[in-house]
């Protein structure tokens, strides 16, 4: 399907890595740009990220080739409503400890970031 050079087990492991890297670095960029509460609030939503592409990638392997016919009722369920859930945590979090929404909301994108530095790497290396 990807042909015969494309590796999808060294791209997600590149895409963790890269995720690992943003986090860490938006975290301390955030706290010492703008305070302890950006920066805790950036390392709340990118940890949720990750977090979300880990059991998003755990799902897609589960329903594909050599995994499981058809996934369990609740783990569908709970990819579904993921968002509603994570909303909940975060506002609960947020509002718990005085972080800043905005922050925690740059957090979030993470994994859209590390997709997108993953394509560039792809399209420059074509591994």
């Amino acid at each position: 399907m990807f042909g015969d050079s494309f590796h999808l087990d060294a791209a997600v492991h590149r895409l963790k890595r890269i995720m690992a890297i943003l986090a860490a670095a938006g975290t301390i960029l955030f706290a010492f740009a703008k305070g302890t509460e950006w920066g805790v609030g950036f390392l709340l939503g990118a940890l949720i990220s990750i977090a979300s592409f880990h059991w998003t990638h755990r799902f897609v392997m589960a329903i594909g080739p050599g995994g499981e016919a058809k996934p369990r009722t609740w783990k569908s369920v709970l990819l579904g409503a993921r968002y509603l859930i994570i909303a909940a945590v975060v506002y609960a979090i947020i509002s718990s400890f005085g972080l800043n929404i905005l922050a925690a909301l740059c957090g979030l994108l993470i994994a859209a970031v590390a997709a997108l530095l993953e394509i560039l790497y792809e399209f420059i290396h074509g591994t």
